[in-house]
């Protein structure tokens, strides 16, 4: 009895001691797994550990490690929601360099028509002014037997400057607008009108004494010139020169009667 007794007694121990290998067996196994995986984790080549590193030791790097937690430590407390703000300003910063990408391509654009306005407005002012300055020379011409001209301030940029009329009376020196005589300034100025009249003609014109300053003979070359204008409008002269009323189609006269009224009568139309 009492070797049976000690027979199953080892026998115990025999399966205690199995289970316990077995389960040492399966504590190295998931050891062994989980070094698999760390040793895969590591970097491949692993970092070379420098020789200001061996030779520290110890104590030195951990003196170091304890220092840089005291400087992480320094840090706190850490705003945790800080990289969703990072990412917010850099959507927004994202959005607003796009936005500024179209707006430089909006100015670009713009830039591109005005100087494309300035042009063809500088092309349309040039055209008008040439047509016009031969229309002036032509008939001041004509008015004065002299010569005349328009002469630009600024002509390499036309539309920043003014214009002067110039004008050389027969038997007289140029002379610009401010400088002359009554009478010559007259004939430029009806000059530049009749000028202006045939480059854009106009249906109607109304003309106040113009000839008041004007000689007998100039007086006629100006009612000869409105006669041959009347062709492509029409025109209202207040004159009180002969020729100017001889060469009007119809005639109204106007006179003061006795007190302060205003006469208007008809007068029969020039032979």
């Amino acid at each position: 009895a009492g070797l049976r007794q000690q027979q199953q007694q080892r026998e115990w121990e025999l399966q205690r001691l199995a289970e316990q290998i077995e389960a040492l067996a399966e504590e190295r196994r998931a050891l062994g797994e989980r070094l698999q995986q760390q040793v895969a984790e590591l970097p491949d080549p692993l970092p070379e550990i420098s020789d200001e590193l061996r030779e520290a030791g110890l104590e030195a790097l951990q003196e170091q490690l304890r220092v840089i937690q005291q400087r992480m430590e320094a840090l706190e407390p850490v705003n945790m929601l800080a990289l969703e703000e990072l990412e917010q300003l850099e959507a927004r910063l994202a959005e607003l360099r796009e936005r500024l990408e179209v707006l430089g391509n909006e100015r670009h654009e713009l830039l591109l028509r005005i100087e494309t306005v300035a042009t063809l407005r500088q092309e349309a002012f040039m055209e008008a002014f040439r047509a016009v300055d031969g229309h002036f020379r032509s008939i001041f011409a004509g008015l004065s037997d002299g010569e005349g001209e328009l002469s630009l301030e600024n002509p390499s940029d036309p539309l920043e400057g003014g214009l002067t009329l110039v004008a050389h009376p027969k038997g007289k020196a140029v002379r610009r607008l401010a400088s002359m005589s009554g009478g010559e300034k007259s004939l430029t100025a009806l000059s530049f009108l009749f000028a202006l009249q045939r480059f854009r003609p106009s249906p109607f014109y109304a003309l106040d004494e113009v000839d008041s300053f004007l000689d007998g003979v100039n007086v006629e070359r100006l009612a000869g010139l409105i006669a041959a204008q009347a062709g492509d409008a029409q025109f209202l002269v207040v004159s009180h020169r002969r020729p100017m009323i001889a060469a009007s189609t119809r005639t109204i006269g106007v006179t003061q009667a006795r007190g302060a009224h205003t006469q208007v009568v008809g007068m029969p139309a020039a032979a």
